[in-house]
This record gives structure tokens, sequence and C-alpha cells, in this order.
């Protein structure tokens, strides 16, 4: 059964993309047939994969205003082989017109490839709009990035108060995965105290992986790759690989 995993925080900067697009690599690097979703207008995935939206033909922009276009259509396969749905700044135009009974377009969209996957990694914006919640009506699983940072609990909260919201409505199924800590500099008493913090209050959901501050994963972005590719031994690609451990051991 495909497993399809939100990656979710009303936060931007908190390593969302970089989480969503090296899960992935990393998931596809174990064997796993996986499709990674673009639902962000900013295309930062699809960008981090070295694919420039604008030269695009089809992009996921056009699987919401069209019904001519399939969604095999706009999947692209990246230059290392991992398929993407590529997102657009169009994107963004669509969503400030969405209607709260268009949230569930999404799942119409995946799901018709949906068994040709084992995992499906969703991207989703760095705001409360229809784009992320359709990305929580549809989703089995929440993966949430958390920076060890002073306004991290905040956003921590917001997270969860609308899945929970979700849960209770239109996705009785969906399952919070865990909170995976990024950017995280140990060396900082402002880390360490966040850390510590959202432990004591949702220690049973704190993955046991913790993804370092480094730039590497910037000039990662920069050159189109994921980390794990651009440079495999880096510490940063070793705690991706962990996590995709976590996540096929269940």
């Amino acid at each position: 059964m495909t497993q399809i995993y939100a990656i979710t925080l009303r936060k931007g900067g908190c390593g969302k993309t970089t989480t969503a697009v090296n899960l992935s690599t990393a998931l596809k690097e174990r064997d796993k047939k996986v499709l990674l979703v673009d639902l962000d207008p900013q295309s930062n995935a699809t960008l981090s994969v070295g694919i420039n939206p604008i030269e695009l033909k089809h992009n996921i922009n056009d699987l919401f205003t069209s019904i001519n276009v399939s969604t095999q259509e706009v999947i692209i396969k990246t230059s290392f082989g991992l398929d993407i749905l590529p997102s657009h700044p169009d994107l963004a135009k669509t969503e400030s017109g969405m209607k709260a009974t268009q949230i569930g377009v999404l799942r119409s969209i995946i799901e018709p490839i949906e068994n040709q996957y084992d995992y499906i990694i969703i991207d989703t914006p760095p705001s409360e709009n229809y784009l992320s919640i359709s990305a929580l009506v549809y989703a089995k699983y929440v993966l949430i990035p958390v920076q060890a940072h002073f306004l991290a609990m905040q956003a921590l909260n917001q997270a969860m108060e609308d899945i929970d919201k979700v849960k209770k409505g239109l996705n009785p199924q969906i399952k919070i995965k865990g909170i995976l800590f990024t950017m995280v500099n140990n060396k900082t008493n402002i880390a360490k105290s966040i850390i510590a913090e959202v432990k004591e209050r949702y220690g049973n959901l704190v993955l046991p992986v913790e993804v370092s501050f480094s730039v590497k994963h910037v000039e990662a972005t920069l050159a189109g790759l994921p980390i794990i590719l651009f440079d495999p031994n880096h510490q940063g690609s070793i705690e991706y690989k962990k996590l995709a451990e976590v996540i096929l051991n269940g």
C-alpha cells in the first residue's frame, strides 16, 4: 500500500523542502518507487532537484485548472531518476481563488497514479491555505520539520492544531509520523532549550534523528541536487539516510 506523507509546518525556513527532497531521494536510493509532489508555489522542491519550472510544458497547476491534462503527463523524472510533480509560481493565483469545497482536489489528481509508487512525499507551502489543508486531507502521515529556534513552539503548536482539526473531520485516518528537528546547532543554549521543551511536551512524537545546521544544504540546493547525491558522505546525507530508515522501519 502506498505511504503518503505530507511535510508540513506553517513557517518558512524550517527545512520542509530540504526534508521532502532528501527523504524522497533517500527512499529512492533504497530501491523504493517514490513520487515527490511540489505543492508550494515558490517551486523550491522543483528547483532543488535541478528543474526550472518556467521551462516546463506542464506543471501541477495545470492539474488544478485544466481537465485536458493528465497527472501522468505532468510527472517529470529528474536527472537522478526521481519522479516529481513540479510546481510553478502560477499555483499561487490558483490557490488564492480556491474555495473550501475544493480541498479534495489534490486527492483526485494523485489517486489515478497512486498505485505506481511505494511512497508519495508532499512538500507543502509555509502558510495556512487550501493547498496545505488539501495535503493533510489526502495524506496518511504527517512529518513535521522543526527548526531549533525560539519561534518553533508557536509554529509546532499551530501544526498540531491543524492536524487535529483535519483528523476530527475530513481525514480521521491521518497520523503524525513524528517531529524532526532541523538546522540543529547544539552549541547554542536556544537550540538546547527548544529541543528540551518540545521533548517534554511531545516526547513520544520526536524522531530519533536530528538534522544538523550546515551551509552545505544551501550549496546542494544551488546545484539542483539533494545533499544525499551532492555530498554522500556529508553529515546531512547521513542524517537523511537515517530518517529514511526510520520511515522504512515503520
